[in-house]
């Protein structure tokens, strides 16, 4: 998966986390662990505290893209 973008990916099934230079200068590319799976994703709002959690399919296997500026 190439990302051009600057958003930052992080791919279940085994973990994949795939960013570009432009998000985090001289650290872009692919790491990843083949022996973890992604079981959930939680977001919290850091001004009111919110927190949101989606749990995943059994599988793991999930996109998530974060959008950069």
């Amino acid at each position: 998966m190439s990302d051009s973008s600057g958003d930052i990916i992080i791919k279940g099934g085994s973990v994949e986390i795939v960013f570009s230079e432009q998000t985090f200068q001289g650290q872009g590319g692919k790491y990843g662990n083949q022996h973890k799976k992604i079981v959930s994703v939680e977001v919290k709002d850091d001004n009111t505290g919110q927190l949101q959690t989606l749990t995943l399919p059994a599988n793991g296997k999930c996109t998530v893209r974060v959008n950069t500026r």
